[in-house]
């Protein structure tokens, strides 16, 4: 029961995106399951039955959270800031909580399998349906005026050229094809070339520089030269057909680009003019502004800004961690499975520079199930067992 209610949660949060598509007014799927989770881990830990390798760091990682953003609290409240905003900014990473759950659930490498496996799935479903969805707005069967009537306010789904649009799940394309890339298996070549060709198709700048970041930066540590050519190549494919090509409303597309480009400098620029050395030790809490905005795209400086050193070092944790589990492993350079999960949590920090998706459960969900899968990985003593299992790993097929 556990497992199947883990399961559902997360590929929630692989296709589900913000979690607003499936709200019924303020109560969402993604919160139903939330709570969900947070019950049947308290029923484990009072009732085990099985082992909990791992949940000790995860409850350790929850506590040292609480104290850093309930700092945040403090500090806004005695800046006088907005309470209701106060309250807002806090519960958007309180997905922090099923920690312990995620550890819980990801005892073994069959797990780690497992799981890597649905990410696959839910990058081949989400490209599968985008693209369907654009073949019908393209050829007419589907009016357009339907899309948007259909679509919930809430800024889950975003038009940027015509029919084509961006959603906010779309994230998992990009992860995605790094699996496809990284571990293989049956037919990863053109899923890998599916799940990415939908992702260009949203034409989005930041999905496209990060994606392309960790696909490369996993083949030079793979040592696979041959495909970073074909690679490179696809890169700058993507980037003219983003930055260059716009398939209808060209200048409008460029202009909102350009004033994209110029909010994120702005943002920078306030920054460095505005921070005091209280902001870099107690930041200035949750609620507070920056640059006339309560939310910025840089999620670094956000953190910064709110929270101070402390919580700029606390959410730049996960990435460590996953590098020191990561180098922990025997062939590291060669392991798939743990390559494929390090190098989507390289794609979240990347795109988390333009977009705040590793402080909302979209990227963070990700970000833990690695930092665990890692964990397991890391444990595995014996080389020729652990390369053993890699053939045995396939790709999805899709039928």
């Amino acid at each position: 029961m556990m497992r199947a209610l883990f399961t559902i949660s997360l590929f929630e949060l692989f296709v589900g995106g913000g979690g607003r598509l499936t709200a019924v007014g303020p109560v969402s799927l993604r919160m139903v399951l939330f709570a969900a989770c947070l019950c049947a881990m308290a029923v484990a830990i009072l009732f085990p039955k099985r082992r909990s390798d791992g949940v000790l760091l995860a409850m350790l990682l929850v506590l040292a959270y609480l104290l850093v953003h309930i700092s945040g609290l403090v500090v806004g409240a005695f800046y006088g800031n907005d309470a209701p905003q106060m309250l807002t900014e806090f519960q958007q990473s309180l997905y922090w909580l099923a920690a312990p759950f995620f550890a819980f659930m990801i005892q073994s490498e069959r797990d780690v399998r497992r799981y890597a496996r649905l990410v696959q799935i839910a990058g081949v479903t989400l490209s599968c349906a985008y693209i369907a969805i654009l073949i019908g707005l393209i050829s007419g069967l589907v009016p357009l005026s339907l899309i948007r009537t259909l679509i919930p306010s809430g800024g889950e789904i975003s038009f940027r050229s015509g029919e084509f649009f961006i959603y906010k799940g779309f994230i998992y394309l990009g992860i995605s094809t790094v699996f496809f890339v990284a571990i293989r298996g049956n037919f990863w070549v053109p899923l890998a070339t599916l799940t990415a060709a939908a992702m260009v198709l949203a034409f989005t700048r930041g999905f496209v520089i990060s994606t392309s970041a960790a696909v490369l930066l996993l083949l030079c540590v793979q040592g696979r030269w041959r495909s970073a050519i074909p690679a490179v190549l696809a890169t700058g494919l993507a980037a003219f057909f983003v930055w260059i090509y716009q398939p209808s409303d060209r200048v409008d597309s460029t202009a909102r680009q350009d004033i994209s480009t110029n909010q994120r400098l702005e943002d920078m620029s306030y920054m460095f003019y505005h921070v005091k050395p209280t902001t870099l030790v107690f930041g200035q809490g949750y609620g507070s502004l920056i640059n006339n905005r309560y939310a910025i795209e840089n999620t670094y400086l956000w953190v910064l800004w709110k929270l101070g050193t402390a919580g700029l070092l606390f959410w730049m944790f996960p990435l460590g961690a996953c590098v020191y589990y990561y180098l922990k492993i025997p062939d590291w350079r060669t392991n798939r499975l743990a390559n494929a999960y390090l190098f989507g949590t390289v794609l979240i920090y990347v795109q988390s520079i333009t977009n705040p998706f590793l402080s909302n459960p979209i990227g963070l969900g990700f970000v833990m199930l690695a930092i665990f899968s890692l964990r397991i990985l890391s444990r595995t003593t014996s080389r020729s067992t652990y390369n053993s299992t890699i053939p045995q790993y396939s790709a999805p097929t899709v039928q």
